[in-house]
């Protein structure tokens, strides 16, 4: 019979065996997960690990470039939850052991909703050559994950500066690997943090109630700046030191940040915002323009409308993959979100232009700008003429088609009358839409006609708006690679994406698959762009170190803006009529439309004669 002591003996020696065991197999894993996960170097280093509190230790990896180009990466770091239809959850359970931190998480589920030009596709796949090994396409609705580039050698005192990077794809396609940053982070000596956010319909769905208020995406990243400001100290990173830098849709979401109140508060210190701006045009819509979405949604799967409790339990139960391959063409993302939630603010409390006007945004430095002919590339594809060829009537009839949309919206009346000639006259003075002109010369103008409504006079309104302050610089991108890898028409100067180039430091990337050789000069842009870029996240200044040029910053006295091409010059925004006609004198003639065809009698006509001469005499010295 085992007595008592001799039971309580039996037991200690099994709890003893078993913790060793436990030890053993915990060190065994961790060993064996160091010694693998080294990856690039192709030599015995022992893997980066960090560990943080509360959570685990992550084991990261090393990547290589060439012989003696190293850095560290932590890749597939899970910052937040995404339950469907839900803002992100962001208490994360802890890691059991160690986490593998050496490859990409899976792709936020997307549908693309335009096809890209073959240009663009050409472009997006050098800005990511080095990351294509470890692209397996893998969707899952938990793909809220982060990856931290970070140099290899000492932060110092104070940790790198620290940029983190929204992707653009207009809400709809793109993810965190859409760039590498490598060369950034090898030469500028900063940290990149490339973030994943939900897409499409799994991001911005929204019944315009608290059952689902919207812009999901936008609080992932607001998840995500939480989750970087709490850790990367960890990672070597300044906390203090935070820049958010988007393209495209990710410029939209840097600006929006700039206004998201308690969402992004003391998130970030820094933006650069990159071909994309909140004020542009039907950026940010209403619930009105999802209606009819959510009702066809409805049908299609089968779902009650109302109420809309029961749509939402209904579509949570559609597989993910069905429902993104059964949705309908619906351009999803930000929208106009205050009162929808009754647990939390919006994150969006009313347009963007009415919220910097009244100063009620994040007052931080902000470095923002644009290419020369951003959407040339899809306005080909989209105007829809034989051969891509445009005749002065042609752009004409497209211009009257968005001149008479503006004055509809400009319209507070339900009267809708114009003088629409009056507008279109002076758009065709402008752009000099001639009956003499050949095809690529209208061409050229229609499209500077679409840059200059659509991104350069949002961009100097933002500028305006911003300066009053701290420091905004603006730039105007009018370089495009001289290396040959592209074929575009003589008068095609730069496309959106084709400043990413330069940005990212692609010419001195790996690429040897795409270019044999890179021209020597544009590697000479690409090292002062990058030092433009990573200075401004160190410094709040462009030109703080390293660099001989003059960058000023945009100010009511000093409205000037750095042309990025081989002169690096500085212009004033007095020397581009064009700055001046739509954001001043467009309005006025808008309005001057619909007061002129609301004028009752011959002395208010006559008036509106007088100052219409008055108008066309100042466009005229503009444009002359």
């Amino acid at each position: 019979m085992l007595t008592a002591r001799a039971l309580a003996a039996a037991l200690k020696a099994a709890l003893t065996s078993l913790n060793f065991q436990i030890f053993f197999f915990n060190y065994t894993i961790k060993a064996l997960l160091i010694y693998g996960f080294y990856s690039r170097l192709g030599c015995c280093l022992e893997a980066p690990t960090v560990h943080l509190p509360n959570q685990g230790v992550l084991i990261g990896t090393y990547l290589k470039m060439f012989r003696t180009q190293n850095l560290k990466a932590y890749l597939g770091i899970q910052y937040a939850k995404a339950p469907r239809f839900a803002p992100p959850e962001i208490k994360m359970n802890k890691w059991n052991i160690v986490h593998n931190a050496s490859a990409y998480g899976p792709k936020c589920w997307q549908k693309l909703s335009k096809e890209t030009d073959k240009q663009t596709i050409h472009i997006q796949e050098l800005l990511m050559s080095s990351n294509n090994n470890q692209r397996d396409v893998v969707f899952d609705e938990e793909c809220l994950y982060l990856n931290i580039f970070i140099p290899d050698g000492s932060p110092g005192l104070l940790g790198y500066a620290v940029m983190v990077w929204f992707h653009g794809g207009d809400y709809s396609t793109g993810s965190a690997t859409d760039i590498d940053p490598f060369q950034m982070v090898f030469k500028q000596k900063v940290i990149v943090v490339t973030v994943a956010y939900r897409l499409s319909i799994m991001g911005f769905f929204t019944t315009g109630d608290n059952e689902a208020p919207g812009n999901f995406g936008l609080m992932d990243q607001s998840a995500a700046l939480l989750w970087i400001r709490k850790n990367i100290a960890h990672f070597g990173g300044d906390a203090k030191q935070i820049t958010i830098i988007g393209h495209e849709a990710g410029a939209v979401s840097a600006g929006l940040h700039l206004t998201a109140g308690d969402w992004s508060r003391n998130a970030f210190h820094k933006a650069i915002l990159m071909s994309g701006n909140p004020l542009t045009e039907n950026t940010v819509k209403t619930f009105d323009f999802y209606i009819n979405a959510l009702d066809q949604i409805a049908d299609i799967f089968g779902c009650n409308h109302k109420p809309t409790s029961m749509l939402i339990k209904c579509l949570k139960r559609v597989d993910a993959k069905i429902l993104m391959d059964n949705i309908p063409d619906v351009e999803w993302g930000p929208i106009i979100d205050h009162g929808f939630s009754n647990i939390s603010k919006g994150f969006i409390e009313d347009y963007p232009v009415a919220l910097f006007k009244s100063g009620n945004y994040h007052k931080v430095p902000v470095m923002i700008g644009i290419t020369d002919m951003e959407d040339v590339l899809q306005v080909l594809d989209d105007i829809n003429t034989d051969d891509n060829k445009m005749s002065p009537a042609d752009f004409e009839g497209f211009a009257s088609k968005i001149a008479s949309e503006d004055i509809q919206k400009f319209n507070q009346s339900d009267l809708w009358c114009s003088n629409l000639h009056i507008v279109i006259d002076s758009i065709n003075l402008l752009y000099k839409n001639e009956d003499s002109l050949s095809s690529n010369q209208v061409l050229s103008n229609f499209v500077s006609f679409h840059t200059d409504r659509m991104y350069l006079s949002p961009l100097f309104l933002l500028a305006n708006y911003l300066n009053a302050d701290e420091d905004v610089f603006v730039y105007y991108f009018n370089i495009r690679p001289k290396t040959e890898f592209y074929n575009l028409p003589p008068w095609i100067s730069v496309p959106k994406y084709f400043d990413q180039i330069f940005i990212w430091g692609v010419p001195y990337m790996n690429n040897n698959m795409f270019i044999n050789r890179w021209n020597s000069t544009d590697k000479k842009i690409s090292d002062i762009v990058m030092t433009l870029w990573a200075n401004f996240a160190k410094a709040s200044n462009p030109t703080a170190f390293n660099i001989y040029l003059k960058w000023n910053a945009f100010s009511q006295t000093n409205q000037t803006y750095l042309v990025i091409n081989e002169d690096f010059n500085l212009k004033s925004v007095t020397e581009n009529y064009k700055i001046n006609f739509w954001n001043e004198y467009y309005p006025k003639l808008l309005d001057f439309a619909v007061e002129c065809c609301a004028s009752q009698n011959k002395n208010n006509k006559l008036e509106n004669l007088k100052g219409f001469t008055l108008l066309t005499f100042s466009l005229m010295v503009y444009v002359f």
